[in-house]
């Protein structure tokens, strides 16, 4: 992925670079702060696969790729 942060602090954006299965990937977090030490984050994604792929594999990864992206965003926020 490649991560755009000229819109930072309010937006980060990230986009696909290469991949295998995947012809797109684009994707943003919205950050707000809520001004009582706490923050809100809107994620958003969108994706285009190179082939068609059954709802219950695609649920399955789209779930996973939203966990590790948030963890990773939660991991370099707080370093």
């Amino acid at each position: 992925l490649t991560y755009d942060w000229s819109k930072a602090p309010d937006e980060l954006s990230f986009s696909l670079d290469e991949a295998d299965m995947m012809t797109e990937m684009n994707g943003h977090y919205a950050i707000k702060d809520n001004g009582d030490d706490t923050t809100t984050v809107t994620y958003s994604l969108g994706t285009a696969l190179a082939m068609p792929v059954p709802d219950m594999m695609r649920r399955k990864v789209e779930m996973s790729t939203i966990e590790l992206s948030i963890s990773q965003l939660k991991k370099k926020l707080e370093s």
